[in-house]
C-alpha cells in the first residue's frame, strides 16, 4: 500500500508540474526541497567525472544512468540526470550545452544486495549520496535535474515510477484477498460448525 501510495503522490506531482510553464533555476532558494518542477539551466559546470550508475534496465534492455555532478551559475552543486545509455554501447562525448532543461525530482535510493557497488565516480550499483558533498564541498542542492531531452547519443530516463499506482493498489488487494482465503482455510474445525 505504501508504495502504491507514493508512486500516486510522484504520478500527480509529475503530472501537475507537467502543466506548469519551464522555470529559470535562479529563482529557486537553496533549501528548497525538489518540486517535480520543469526548470532550466545556464551554466552549468561538471565538477568531476561521470558517475554511471549501473544495473538500470529500459525496455528489458541493461545499462547505466549517466549522472554528473555540477556547479550552477549561482556556485551551488546538483547532481544531473544526463540519460541512459546500453551497456551495449559506447559512452559518447558528454558535452553539456550552455541551456539545460530538465524536471527536478527527489532522489529515490535503490535496493541493492550485500557487496553492491556505492560511490560517486565510475560505475557503480548506487549513488552514494552522502558522499558527494565530501567529495566536492560546497552548497548542495537536493534531488537531481533529469534532463530532457537527454543529451545527444542517450536515452531519457522515465519520469514515471515503472509500476502505477493501480497496480501497487491492485497487488496489495491480492495479496489482502490470499490471505483472507488462507485463514478461511486453516480456521479450526468448530468454526466451521457454529
Amino acid at each position: 500500500m505504501l508504495r502504491g501510495r507514493d508512486a500516486l503522490q510522484r504520478e500527480q506531482a509529475l503530472a501537475r508540474a507537467g502543466s506548469q510553464p519551464l522555470q529559470a533555476w535562479s529563482a529557486v532558494p537553496l533549501t528548497q526541497s525538489p518540486d517535480y518542477s520543469r526548470r532550466s539551466v545556464a551554466g552549468a559546470r561538471p565538477l568531476g567525472p561521470v558517475i554511471q550508475l549501473g544495473n538500470s534496465l529500459l525496455d528489458e534492455q541493461p545499462g547505466a544512468r549517466l549522472l554528473l555532478p555540477v556547479r550552477l551559475a549561482d556556485d551551488s552543486m546538483l547532481l544531473l540526470d544526463l540519460g541512459w545509455l546500453a551497456d551495449s554501447r559506447p559512452q559518447p562525448a558528454l558535452l553539456l550545452p550552455p541551456q539545460l532543461r530538465g524536471q527536478w525530482l527527489p532522489w529515490h535510493g535503490r535496493w541493492t544486495l550485500p557487496g553492491a557497488r556505492s560511490g560517486v565516480a565510475g560505475r557503480v550499483d548506487e549513488v552514494a549520496m552522502a558522499s558527494l558533498p565530501q567529495v566536492y564541498p560546497g552548497r548542495w542542492r537536493q534531488g537531481v535535474l533529469v534532463l530532457q531531452p537527454a543529451l545527444p547519443g542517450l536515452q531519457m530516463w522515465p519520469l514515471q515510477p515503472p509500476l502505477s499506482a493501480q497496480r501497487h493498489f491492485a497487488y496489495a488487494l491480492q495479496w489482502a484477498v490470499l490471505a483472507l482465503c488462507l485463514l478461511l482455510l486453516l480456521r479450526p474445525r468448530r468454526w466451521r460448525k457454529g
